[in-house]
């Protein structure tokens, strides 16, 4: 039997009523350490560095002997509150979300906040002797971003948690991390792309309020256009995005790269992007594994031009040729993109998950509102946060979902 575990059986098991502990904070103390066990049986939760000990031994002296056996699980909720905060946030941290690895991660303490990213600075100019140097002016975007909030209520009936043996606290507990994680990453999945959608409501998912202009004046009002990186000396329109939505392909990835690398800010000048980073959807995942990892030329479902039959062999997209883009890009696979979705671009540049509030749960009080009239226990989940575009010049887009797709 572990210390703690025997320390808490020796108070409840005293007589003297000044360190005699009430049998329920035990119960409560040993259903929480049994989540906590690295496999059922083994008993070896009270081990467990992320064991709320400290909560529990603040239960414990607050709820001593003399407390009536009517109310054991009512004495304890600060205890069943820890242990239902702690489950909830660890499944919240270990909920395998993507959107991390293209957003950037951006504290917020106000109502909104804003955002001026400036452009590159002009052209330093020839200066001929006797004349003036040029005054360049200060160019950027004003950006402003305000928070939202999101959250749900979870209630279990009091018999459930005076009762379980199944884990199913345990189970309704983690559900509230696992919802606030995938919620941010579903809420991801569509504005990345940047249009509405209506695919989880009751909660409508806006288009992206993002809006710039390109190199010729021209006000592009989403994030991915054919006309984004179009300058004055552009015979046609430039973009971050194909002129027609498609399947992933090598050569569609090579667009994406090259377009990346040739991108340009709204005065014209070349931006820095380096493009790190693939995202697609369940259904590229296995090519783009294909696609990142293989060391010769892979073969891609729907490319039938490059297949070993009309290649030749030892040259570039032909067999046996090297893969260039062989570990370049780091492959981050979003399982709420619609199917075919893909993306190329920098990693945590241009999109930002601004957070004012992490998760927290809040409990309502035990002997009050519909927790005393239906004897139940109630938590609230609470977040407040908004991701949107910062500058969508760092990212490329192949295909929305709307293309056509094959095996």
């Amino acid at each position: 039997m572990a210390l703690k575990e025997a320390t808490l059986q020796y108070l409840a098991a005293s007589r003297h009523p000044e360190v005699r502990l009430n049998a329920g904070v035990v119960a409560v103390a040993e259903s929480i350490a049994k989540r906590f066990e690295s496999a059922p049986g083994l008993r070896d939760g009270w081990e467990n560095p992320s064991l709320p000990w400290s909560s529990i031994m603040e239960v414990a002296v607050s709820a001593p002997g003399t407390l009536k056996e009517a109310n054991p699980s009512t004495a304890s909720t600060q205890l069943l509150r820890a242990g239902v905060q702690l489950i909830a946030n660890a499944w919240y941290k270990r909920y395998p979300v993507s959107y991390t690895k293209v957003a950037m991660e951006a504290a917020s303490d106000k109502r909104q906040e804003f955002y001026a990213p400036l452009f590159g600075a002009a052209r330093p100019q020839e200066v001929k002797n006797g004349t003036p140097f040029r005054e360049q002016s200060i160019q950027g975007q004003d950006i402003e971003i305000i928070n939202r909030k999101y959250g749900a209520i979870l209630a279990f009936e009091r018999e459930l948690f005076d009762d379980d043996q199944t884990g199913q606290i345990a189970t309704r507990a983690q559900a509230l991390g696992d919802s606030m994680a995938m919620w941010e990453d579903q809420f991801f999945s569509r504005r990345f792309i940047g249009v509405a959608s209506t695919d989880y409501a009751p909660t409508t998912i806006a288009a992206s309020r993002w809006t710039g202009v390109n190199g010729k004046g021209t006000v592009i009002s989403t994030p991915f256009s054919a006309d984004l990186y179009t300058t004055p000396t552009d015979l046609a329109p430039v973009g971050n995005v194909l002129g027609a939505m498609a399947q992933m392909t090598y050569g569609g990835v090579l667009t994406a790269f090259q377009s990346l690398r040739r991108a340009k800010d709204p005065l014209g000048q070349a931006m820095v992007v380096v493009p790190d980073t693939l995202l697609v959807s369940t259904f590229d995942e296995i090519n783009g594994r294909m696609m990142t990892q293989s060391p010769a030329f892979p073969a891609v479902s729907g490319n039938a031009s490059e297949t070993a039959s009309t290649a030749s062999a030892g040259f570039f997209r032909g067999p046996f040729g090297v893969n260039p883009i062989q570990g370049e890009f780091a492959l981050v696979v979003n399982i709420h993109l619609k199917a075919g979705v893909w993306a190329l671009g920098q990693g945590q540049r241009g999109y930002v998950m601004q957070r004012r509030d992490p998760m927290e749960i809040v409990q309502e009080l035990p002997q009050s509102g519909d927790s005393f009239v239906f004897d139940s226990y109630r938590f609230r989940s609470r977040s407040r946060w908004e991701q949107e575009w910062i500058d969508p010049r760092f990212w490329f887009l192949g295909n929305d979902g709307s293309a056509g797709l094959s095996q």
